[in-house]
């Protein structure tokens, strides 16, 4: 189904991030191997999306809407949320969890469009959820719900469903292979709000600088993804495997028409750290395919209809 190939995509996609930084250059002898990590991290991030593509966006849902339904364009300015709420709405949001050889991630996207079910094609808050817990050594349940393409199809809107499917983990997993250290040494580090972090462009840069190449860092206008990595922990290893311990994004939109027009972009390229913790135990539950099944079940659209 659609969901789970999507997160399956989505998980592709990180694990490529890692490879880049990993892969495209030999990391710095001096930095040594990294140890195993030692204790929980718990990490919350969200993406805030630009405020007036969200309101085009949103007025493009209408008349959509109304056109499939055969009803008259909108008379008047349609009534949209406050400009308030656009701008505090996490548009995606995130949830990680790291212990030992445990892991998990809940994943959230959120859209306000016009309901196809609604006779009136009144607005909505719809959601979008995905999620991967368990064992990166042996056994992990992956979850999704419905995309919100196919929730928003003003044709045959679906309703929101959960599809959970079970993920073996592969034959290299965990088999002890030692994990370059990352030498942030150097390193310009910045406050993300609870934590320090570095860019992940600095740490390929000074690699490639090493080898004799000629690298840039990070910088904050370019277009391009980027990732600042946990200052005290920027990998979180065990037994050979190792996720990158992400505290914030940076992606300029500056020029992009698709952000201009649907205001999203903003938010996937610009999650911000909201709260950190480390050390602190984390339940057992929250790497369960129980809780992975509760998150992706819940529902999937809100009325936002005023009375």
């Amino acid at each position: 189904m659609h969901a789970i190939s999507s997160l399956r995509l989505k998980l592709l996609n990180r694990c490529c991030l890692a490879l880049t930084l990993a892969g495209a250059a030999p990391l710095v002898p001096a930095a040594g191997v990294a140890p195993d990590s030692r204790t929980p991290i718990y990490l919350h991030r969200a993406g805030l999306g630009n405020v007036e593509g969200l309101k085009n966006g949103i007025l493009v849902s209408v008349e959509a809407c109304r056109l499939e339904k055969n009803l008259p364009p909108t008379p008047a300015p349609a009534r949209l949320p406050s400009d308030d709420y656009l701008a505090k709405l996490r548009v995606t949001e995130t949830e990680e969890y790291f212990d030992g050889a445990r892991h998990a991630t809940y994943t959230t996207v959120r859209r306000v469009a016009a309901d196809p079910a609604s006779g009136s094609c009144a607005l909505a808050l719809f959601a979008e959820r995905h999620a991967w817990a368990g064992d990166v050594c042996g056994e992990a349940t992956l979850g999704g719900s419905t995309p919100l393409g196919e929730m928003i199809d003003y044709t045959a809107p679906q309703a929101s469903q959960p599809e959970l499917s079970t993920q073996g983990a592969g034959r290299t997993a965990c088999a002890g292979k030692k994990v370059d250290a990352y030498d942030l040494a150097g390193l310009p580090a910045e406050d993300a709000g609870g934590a320090r972090c570095v860019w992940q462009s600095d740490v390929l840069a000074k690699t490639m600088k090493t080898a004799g190449l000629a690298a840039k860092g990070h910088d904050g206008k370019s277009p391009e993804a980027d990732y600042c990595l946990y200052e005290r922990q920027p990998l979180y290893v065990h037994n050979g495997h190792h996720e990158l311990v992400v505290l914030k994004g940076s992606g300029s939109t500056e020029g992009d028409v698709l952000d201009q027009m649907l205001g999203e972009a903003s938010a996937f390229l610009n999650e911000r750290l909201l709260t950190i913790t480390d050390g602190t135990p984390i339940p057992a539950e929250r790497f369960s395919a129980a809780a992975v099944r509760s998150f992706v079940s819940q529902p999937g659209k809100t009325s936002l209809a005023k009375p």
